[in-house]
């Protein structure tokens, strides 16, 4: 039956997330916000719903070694696995201002994210921190949003990648309706992962990194995937870097606000899991800077890099 739940809480929280991000993108669409700027927010938000609601929910049952892993594996997924399937797909496109700034944004976060774990356990006093430092982000980003109101890519058709509903009740209705899938699925979830990881004799950490992130990281794949076969390619890199910013200081900030215990790092993570999450942000905002698209040579060789990651979070765990 473990099994069963797992897979059960993974449709609920796939299908959640689906339902809240095109319900989500609808509206935001309605009032003209650009593209780039939907993808690096609302959508990134969205797609990064199921981490946090898994996050919130390992907390509370007093796993915060589950939350830490989730936060992590998923970056690192996002960047790897999620970028090189894309990559895959259709050769992605970054030589927009936007995504270079975005991209040296989520290496600072990424960067500042480590120290903080080095220096201390992270307490609902760091945690109020981390997200504060989200809402000032979402405060700029807000800005930029109500300056680009008359852009002429306001209109560019986002709707092509998630197939957006055109009645602002049934937007309403999938929101709601996905918010209430997302937390059934958390918990199947975290009760699973919890109990796989006592069967297989691995600490709750190497399931957050491996099995966990990777569940809640469909969301990103499925949305990217899409975008690129749509060749809306800006839409594909803004999702992941404002994914991986969100759960960085979102995910891991609420999940440290709630959680009854302090949320600390392993002599695991510190050696290999942190330098690969930094290593994989640097590379996608390398591979961004340099102008020239993400080709399909670039995102196997990424899409094997995560496979590697994922044998050797095993073994060492």
């Amino acid at each position: 039956m473990i099994y069963v739940h797992l897979a059960a809480g993974l449709i609920y929280l796939l299908m959640g997330g689906d339902l809240l991000v095109r319900g989500s993108v609808a509206l935001a669409r309605r009032a003209r916000v650009s593209p780039m700027l939907v993808a690096a927010s609302v959508v990134a938000f969205g797609t990064s719903v199921p981490e946090l609601v898994v996050a919130i929910q390992a907390a509370l049952q007093g796993y915060p070694g589950m939350v830490l892993g989730n936060v992590v594996g998923s970056n690192v997924a996002n960047v790897l696995l999620v970028a090189g399937a894309a990559a895959m797909v259709y050769p992605l496109a970054c030589d927009r201002g936007p995504v270079r700034r975005d991209s040296v944004i989520m290496i600072a976060v990424s960067g500042l994210f480590v120290a903080l774990f080095l220096l201390t356990d992270v307490t609902r006093l760091e945690g109020a921190i981390l997200f504060g430092g989200l809402v000032v982000l979402w405060s700029l980003t807000a800005k930029e949003a109500i300056r680009a109101y008359q852009d002429a890519e306001a209109g560019a058709p986002i709707e092509w990648v998630l197939g957006l509903p055109s009645s602002a009740h049934m937007s309403l209705l999938l929101v709601v309706v996905g918010i209430g899938m997302l937390p059934l699925g958390a918990d199947l979830i975290v009760d699973s992962a919890a109990e796989l990881a006592g069967r297989f004799g691995v600490s709750e950490v190497v399931i957050g990194l491996t099995l966990v992130a990777l569940s809640t990281s469909l969301p990103e794949l499925a949305t990217t995937m899409v975008a690129a076969f749509q060749r809306r390619t800006d839409v594909a890199v803004g999702t992941i870097i404002g994914s991986n910013v969100f759960n960085l200081l979102g995910i891991t900030g609420v999940a440290a606000l709630v959680s009854p215990a302090p949320i600390a790092s392993t002599p695991g993570m510190v050696r290999w899991d942190f330098p690969v999450m930094v290593g994989a942000a640097v590379l996608l905002a390398l591979l961004t800077w340099r102008g020239k698209a993400i080709t399909r040579g670039p995102g196997a060789l990424m899409v094997v890099a995560y496979g590697v990651y994922i044998v050797v979070v095993f073994v060492s765990g």
